[in-house]
């Protein structure tokens, strides 16, 4: 069964160091692109995303092909760009204006990546997963399968708009630390081969979904995208399972209590009312 990962890239760096021969070439005279060789005029959709997020947030969105922003090593469909003002508009209207909404104009403006990377397909591994969205340093959020966006669809919307919540909340707390006492709720449950585990599974063991036993952090972040996105009823319908064990509702319900007091105290957000502005968006958006 194919996994669906989301990955947080601080920092790579690569030094390769090739001793010999020395052979000399002449530097290539067409223009590397980014540096004049990628001209086009502005179409309606450019004026749209001008409009729509470098005015008012001043985030860039690259939906042209450019293989220095995505992972090269990886077979990658590029963007329909009939996908890119539907995609972006449920972006824009599930995520950035309900957190405008309840933390002010200022939050997104300052928080906010100023470059959403747009890739038609997933990144599918050997192990079976599939990534679905990146963060990179605060900087970038890589959205992916934007080819098979359908605004009608519910499901659809919803696994975008985690990748989006779930790669926010990264950012938010690498900038502010969430509290330690987190790693200590179920550290033994955390493991590399969480793809071995399902959600029901992961559910009996305290955490929301299996991508969650990849690390603390992931935990986290997936805690917050499913209060967010899924919403509280589906959340209390986790921890009110038969089949998980009470010590295992315990540790979901002190998990839901940090992110609430984590979102008040570092951020001065209601994350209460975050959750039933961005329920109200994404019935609006797929209505």
């Amino acid at each position: 069964m194919i996994k669906p990962m989301y990955t947080y890239i601080l920092f790579a760096a690569l030094t390769l160091g090739l001793p010999g021969c020395k052979k000399e070439t002449a530097l290539p005279t067409t223009p590397i692109v980014g540096l004049g060789g990628d001209t086009w005029v502005k179409r309606p959709l450019d004026f749209w995303i001008d409009k729509n997020y470098v005015d008012p947030y001043n985030i860039e969105v690259k939906y042209k092909w450019d293989p220095y922003e995505l992972n090269y090593a990886k077979n990658l469909v590029p963007v329909l760009e009939s996908q890119v003002e539907p995609v972006m508009t449920a972006v824009r209207d599930i995520y950035i204006k309900p957190y405008e909404q309840v933390a002010g104009n200022s939050f997104i403006k300052k928080y906010s990546p100023k470059l959403f990377q747009l890739a038609g397909s997933a990144e599918y591994n050997e192990n079976g997963t599939v990534v679905l969205g990146q963060a990179e340093g605060g900087r970038k959020i890589v959205l992916m399968v934007i080819n098979q966006f359908d605004k009608a669809n519910v499901a659809e919307v919803q696994r975008m708009l985690h990748t989006i919540h779930h790669e926010f909340a990264h950012i938010l707390h690498q900038i502010h630390a969430y509290p330690v006492e987190w790693k200590g709720l179920n550290p033994d449950k955390i493991t590399a081969a969480w793809f071995n585990t399902t959600d029901e599974e992961a559910n009996t063991q305290g955490l929301v979904t299996a991508y969650a036993k990849a690390s603390p952090d992931e935990d986290f972040v997936e805690t917050v995208a499913v209060l967010l996105v899924n919403g509280q009823a589906y959340f209390d319908a986790i921890v009110n399972n038969p089949y998980v064990p009470q010590a295992s509702k315990k540790i979901l319900r002190q998990k839901e209590s940090i992110v609430v007091d984590f979102y008040q105290k570092e951020y001065n957000i209601d994350f209460r009312k975050l959750q039933e502005v961005t329920k109200q968006a994404i019935l609006n958006s797929t209505k």
